[in-house]
């Protein structure tokens, strides 16, 4: 079976005349390549369907413009027009192969179909089928061609969605196998999973009255019993908080960073990567005590900062029984999973249906 893989052959022959080309400036000799490749032809049949030049221009008429802004020189412009071609061809017949594949065991049920458009004609025409067929007819289609489209899509996407399906059984001894050969890739620095509340200045207050909200707001964190009279006392609106007051019940009142609608949490952090003020602080707190308010000069008005760490991780490996862990490992195992798998498929389909390339 020839490859239906092809080259620059598609666009242009060594007998264009290379000595004009080098005389034309990257702007004209991307309009002459793409003027030329308007003259349609077959560049592939496969399985008695051919592939036009102009059903690979259609898909890369929307990045010309990215690749010929990408190129520096008339070659790069050659080289990287020829890849993209190169790559539709691949897709385009690819998918056909897939198609041929389920219509050679199977038939899509009408109904699919129709409720694929009238949901379009629904959702995008307000319902107005004159409307839609006269969208389709300014894009130059048919209501037909557009018919074989969306049933072409919905049995590319059924049986891709089977391959996708059969390759997502992850198991914990993948994950462990994964883990091994990976190992360098789950190095951790020291960490902290931080929680911390921000006070500003607010409108009517003056600087030392910041400064003893955000004392009074942190000594009522080290005893919980303090915290409802302490907000009650700064006049912190909010619903009533039902049993103990945490760090996140006041965060979520008095914060005013990104963290704030989170409780205060800010998740996992290198310790190397925070302020350095926090580092040597958190450096002195156990898990759950919280820092007297950090202050810091930022702007016109001091900001204050209170920080709490709620659990600490040493340098090292991650362990792979971490959520989170697992977590990335099942995203990655399944990726290259399905990679395989659907090669593995794309290879057996080539293997039973018909793909031919024309080159000259």
């Amino acid at each position: 079976m020839k490859s239906f893989l092809f080259s620059s052959l598609l666009f242009l022959t060594a007998a264009t005349g290379s000595a004009q080309l080098k005389q034309l400036t990257l702007e004209e000799a991307a309009a002459k390549r793409w003027s030329e490749m308007h003259v349609d032809r077959i560049a592939a049949d496969a399985d008695g369907t051919g592939i036009t030049t102009s059903d690979i221009r259609r898909q890369i008429d929307p990045i010309i413009g990215q690749i010929r802004a990408g190129a520096k020189t008339d070659a790069e412009f050659d080289k990287a027009l020829s890849f993209a071609a190169e790559e539709t061809l691949n897709s385009i017949a690819e998918r056909l192969l897939v198609i041929s594949e389920f219509r050679a065991s199977g038939r899509l049920p009408s109904s699919f179909v129709d409720a694929d458009i009238e949901e379009t004609i629904r959702r995008d025409f307000n319902g107005d089928r004159n409307r839609f067929v006269a969208s389709l007819r300014a894009a130059g289609t048919t209501p037909l061609a557009h018919r074989k489209f969306i049933e072409d899509r919905i049995i590319f996407d059924y049986m891709v969605s089977q391959i996708r399906r059969a390759s997502y059984d992850v198991n914990p001894g993948k994950i462990l196998e994964f883990y091994e050969k990976n190992k360098a890739d789950f190095v951790r620095k020291e960490q902290v999973k931080l929680r911390q509340i921000t006070i500003t200045q607010g409108a009517a207050e003056k600087p030392g009255e910041t400064a003893d909200r955000a004392a009074a707001l942190a000594d009522a964190l080290r005893h919980p019993e303090k915290i409802a009279a302490t907000l009650a006392r700064f006049k912190v609106a909010g619903k009533p908080i039902i049993g103990t007051p945490t760090f996140a019940d006041v965060a979520t009142r008095i914060s005013t960073d990104d963290f704030a609608s989170k409780g205060g949490d800010a998740g996992w952090q290198n310790l190397e990567n925070l302020n350095e003020t926090v580092t040597t602080k958190l450096k002195t707190l156990k898990v759950g005590e919280v820092s007297d308010p950090l202050k810091f000069d930022v702007g016109a008005a001091p900001i204050y900062v209170i920080v709490s760490p709620e659990a600490i991780r040493p340098k090292g490996f991650a362990d792979v029984n971490d959520p989170e862990v697992m977590a990335e490992i099942e995203h990655k195992v399944r990726q290259i999973g399905l990679k395989v798998a659907i090669k593995a498929w794309l290879d057996d389909l080539r293997s039973k249906h018909h793909i031919q390339a024309n080159l000259r």
